[in-house]
């Protein structure tokens, strides 16, 4: 697996080469300052001028200067300082251009800016020169002396070379670690946002600021895949752009019609020819879109927009398209969060329904059993009802004040060792058992006993009820019967009704009947209740 940088890891990298360069100069200026001190006590042993030994002093202060800077964290400034002082004594000094010529072009090339570079290359070089016009004939000397520079320019030429590319490797290593670790946070913070109308807006606005981008919006492809509807953008251009419902094709010539066809990233300077300029971003002056892409399928487009012609550099483009495959997995999240909410609303509205169909159905069957047993009773004409005394048990329809406390209140009641338990038809009692039970059996125990007994006896006496009804509409159906088959045996009106009035009189013992044929004479029986 490839470990990327880090940008800790990349800061380190840059403080290693910081570092290695303040150390290089520091050992300079103590080298410096231990040879003009050595030169200095050379000038005073062997008397030679005040001035000589007072030029070398002021070295030494230069030097111990430099340091103080480096000391104080300014190390360009030591820099600027350690190379102009060197260049005076490159062009004042003929007998040490080889030690100072060549430590100023490598010095150079290791610390200063590319103008300290060709000021200190340009005196050492022109300071050669002049020493070649100047003086009549070439000797061997001189060529070894020009050799030497010319190699030792090279060197530094090439050293600096190294030091730059060095410099620039550190420099894009930490840039492609921020970016990474960038995209890393964005992806983390998305990651958390579960609805698809917050997770886009949110997205384009961590784009834009973490990354300083100018503009960025984010494209969904629509239901038939023909087109990139605009989902998110930033800024009050991307509110009106979203009010004016902006699409575009794929295929079409944009970046945004492009990156989807390709499936790749598209970049559009605004000197390129198919460059589409919107009237709304005059500031563009570099566009980048990405595709958003979900397992096989292109869901959208990520578009990027910055100042800088040259913004989106190969690791740019590939930073953001890694964000763009952490948007298409929270988008992808975001999606099966929504659908699988709008399965739980619908299985809720679903439970409700049913809950209230159930509730609705148990109120019928309340309602039904409620009057089944009612229309029972007035069938009966009188209460049912035992009672057991002294092992005999009496018809007795009287309630007791057990029992009509547990009718009340629909649970089995227990004072001392009566149990009363309701006999219950769902919600509905119909009756009440009533039990004295020994004083040697646990209360618990009785209660439970009781309680179960009531339970069945209740469910056996509605089917009991049932039965009965059945066997009552059997009855009747069975005397319909009867008397139409005696229809069959008569051909006459008279004996049609004798026969229908004799058989109801018998079915339901009346004592009185009466049935008229013929159409009711409105008229004649208005003016027979006025007579």
């Amino acid at each position: 697996m490839t470990a990327f940088p880090t940008p800790q890891t990349a800061q380190r990298n840059i403080n290693r080469l910081d570092t290695l360069r303040r150390s290089y100069l520091i050992a300079l200026s103590l080298f410096w300052i231990l040879a003009n001190f050595v030169m200095i006590v050379v000038q005073l042993t062997v008397n030679s001028s005040a001035s000589t030994a007072a030029a070398f002093g002021v070295l030494i202060a230069v030097n111990v200067a430099i340091l103080w800077l480096i000391q104080r964290g300014r190390f360009q400034n030591a820099v600027t300082l350690y190379l102009l002082t060197l260049i005076p004594i490159v062009l004042l000094a003929p007998d040490l251009l080889i030690l100072t010529g060549s430590l100023g072009m490598i010095s150079a090339a290791m610390l200063g800016n590319r103008w300290l570079f060709a000021l200190v290359q340009v005196s050492t070089i022109g300071r050669v020169a002049f020493l070649i016009l100047e003086r009549a004939s070439v000797s061997t000397e001189v060529v070894s002396s020009i050799l030497l520079l010319v190699a030792l320019g090279t060197l530094g030429i090439i050293v600096r070379i190294f030091i730059e590319v060095a410099n620039r490797v550190a420099r894009e290593s930490q840039r492609s670690a921020q970016l990474l670790a960038d995209t890393a946070s964005i992806g983390q913070e998305l990651a958390q946002i579960l609805q698809l109308d917050e997770l886009l807006p949110e997205a384009v606005e961590l784009i834009r600021r973490r990354f300083e981008f100018y503009h960025v919006q984010v494209f969904l492809m629509d239901a038939s895949g023909e087109y990139a509807e605009l989902a998110a953008s930033t800024g009050a251009v991307g509110r009106e752009l979203l009010a004016r419902h902006h699409r575009l094709a794929v295929g079409s010539q944009s970046v945004i019609g492009q990156t989807t066809q390709r499936r790749q990233p598209v970049i559009a300077r605004h000197t390129d020819a198919f460059y589409y300029r919107n009237e709304l971003l005059p500031d563009t002056r570099s566009e980048l879109a990405l595709p958003i892409v979900d397992g096989e399928r292109v869901v959208g487009a990520l578009d990027v927009q910055s100042h800088d012609p040259l913004a989106f550099q190969p690791e740019d483009t590939q930073a953001l398209q890694t964000l763009a495959n952490l948007l298409a997995t929270s988008i992808r999240n975001a999606r099966l969060f929504t659908e699988q909410s709008q399965i739980a609303q619908e299985t809720k509205r679903m439970f409700l329904e049913s809950e209230t169909n159930l509730q609705e159905t148990q109120r019928i069957s309340r309602q039904a059993t409620r009057k089944g047993w009612q229309d029972y009773w007035q069938s009966r004409r009188e209460n049912t009802g035992l009672t057991l005394d002294n092992q005999q048990l009496i018809p007795h329809a009287e309630w007791s004040e057990h029992q009509i406390k547990a009718a009340h209140a629909g649970q089995v009641v227990q004072e001392g060792e009566v149990v009363a338990a309701p006999l219950m038809i769902g919600s509905e009692v119909i009756g009440v058992v009533e039990v004295e039970a020994s004083r040697d059996m646990p209360q618990s125990e009785a209660l439970e006993i009781v309680n179960a007994v009531a339970q069945r006896l209740a469910l056996s006496l509605d089917k009991a009820r049932l039965y009965e009804e059945s066997q009552d509409l059997a009855a009747q159906e069975q005397r319909i019967n009867e008397i139409s088959s005696r229809y069959q045996t008569v051909a006459n009106v008279d004996d049609l009704l004798r026969i229908t009035l004799s058989e109801l009189s018998q079915s339901l013992g009346a004592k009185h009947g009466a049935i008229r044929l013929g159409g009711v004479q409105l008229d004649d029986q208005k003016g027979s209740n006025g007579a």
